[in-house]
């Protein structure tokens, strides 16, 4: 049984906007409204897409149905909780009307409305100048903190770019905390909580933090603060059941993270492979490659029973410039966050100008390279060429 305070709510924010209401008496539909919850109003909508839909009614034995409408197009009618469909949008995300219309047995309907947006970028690929982050380690994975901007170079399509700004970063970070809870990681939780309150502890005042967790629905358990008691009790509260929706609980982080200036990442733990996602792998990797927040994924398990896949954990870690860490005992947790904590600490900032001229959304390749031949360098592969809207 999930026991979380006025901050442990589903991620489901009710942050949309209010639809129009259709004819009704206001005396009737006093006690009786709908909201819908998923997806948001101004998020990005493509491929099948879960609609869900609140009802207050304090007679619920009153309630007729629900329709849920795209454009002008009535797409499903539900007549018992929870009110919720799911719609095929198409591969390419456009500008949609979605409407819920609860309606009651005597009559009276209430109705709300969200008008998804087209695909937006991250604002860092949207300008000429491409901002990269990037992690050097030596022999032993020591961290190399002593490089100037001589040391390196770029290239982009196999084309060396000319660096403008370089420092070692010390600036503020938000970050976003992935907590698998599903029922596979039942005797680790104690280890889990342990290891991922040490790691909080790491941040400093200027950093935000916020918590997800997951199992087969994913939970905002504290929203982005620097306060860390609220970030450790919200770590120290999960409780594991359920299946696996991690590509879900990524989803949610891009969506938290949109917007924030500066270094963001997502620091996520599991033990399995998703199970009960409603996006899709492909999806979720577009996001991680369209928006410039590095991802450090930490598998946990592996053995002969395991259902862990390295592959996926490996992928959104490297293509972001993050990394990924498999143990396969919790007590070993405790050193991988230390570890990813010394990482986030120890970064070099780095932009240059993109010799990009046709901004039509193409996906484009970068490589960081030092020219100390056994340093490794790490840095997202690369950014869609996409311009900011005027």
């Amino acid at each position: 049984m999930r026991a979380y305070g006025p901050a442990g709510v589903i991620l489901l924010l009710l942050l949309s906007a209010a639809g129009p209401l259709w004819s009704q008496d206001a005396e009737q539909r006093r006690g009786f409204s709908i909201t819908i919850t998923e997806p948001l109003d101004q998020e990005v909508a493509f491929g099948r897409i879960r609609i869900t839909a609140e009802v207050k009614l304090d007679e619920p034995e009153m309630m007729d149905r629900v329709e849920f409408m795209v454009g002008d197009d009535v797409i499903f009618i539900d007549r018992e909780p929870p009110w919720e469909c799911t719609h095929d949008f198409g591969s390419d995300s456009k500008s949609w009307i979605i409407r819920a219309v609860a309606y009651h047995q005597e009559g009276p309907t209430v109705s709300d409305a969200v008008i998804t947006r087209k695909m937006r970028f991250s604002a860092i690929e949207q300008v000429n100048r491409v901002i990269l982050w990037v992690t050097v380690t030596g022999k032993k994975e020591t961290l190399i903190t002593d490089l100037d901007k001589a040391n390196f170079t770029v290239e982009e399509n196999g084309r060396e770019q000319r660096i403008i700004d370089f420092y070692l970063e010390d600036r503020p970070i938000s970050l976003a905390i992935l907590l698998d809870t599903s029922g596979s990681m039942q005797d680790a939780m104690k280890e889990v909580h342990a290891a991922a309150g040490s790691f909080v502890e790491t941040l400093r005042p200027e950093d935000q933090a916020l918590v997800i967790d997951f199992d087969e629905r994913v939970f905002m358990i504290q929203d982005l603060t620097s306060d860390h008691d609220a970030l450790l009790e919200a770590v120290t509260s999960t409780e594991p059941i359920g299946a696996t929706a991690m590509y879900d609980a990524f989803h949610a982080a891009y969506r938290k993270l949109r917007g924030i200036e500066g270094r963001k990442a997502i620091v996520l733990l599991s033990d399995g492979a998703d199970t009960a996602s409603q996006f899709g792998y492909k999806r979720v990797l577009e996001e991680a490659k369209a928006n410039n927040i590095i991802i450090f994924a930490i598998g946990l398990g592996g053995g002969f029973n395991s259902n862990l896949d390295r592959g996926v954990l490996k992928e959104f870690a490297e293509v972001t410039g993050g990394r990924a860490f498999f143990v396969g005992k919790a007590k070993d947790l405790e050193g991988v966050y230390q570890r990813i904590a010394e990482e986030l600490r120890t970064q070099y900032y780095l932009t240059y100008s993109t010799a990009v001229t046709e901004w039509d959304g193409h996906w484009v390749k970068l490589k960081v390279q030092s020219d100390i031949p056994e340093h490794k360098v790490r840095a997202r592969r690369g950014f869609f060429a996409v311009k900011a809207a005027e």
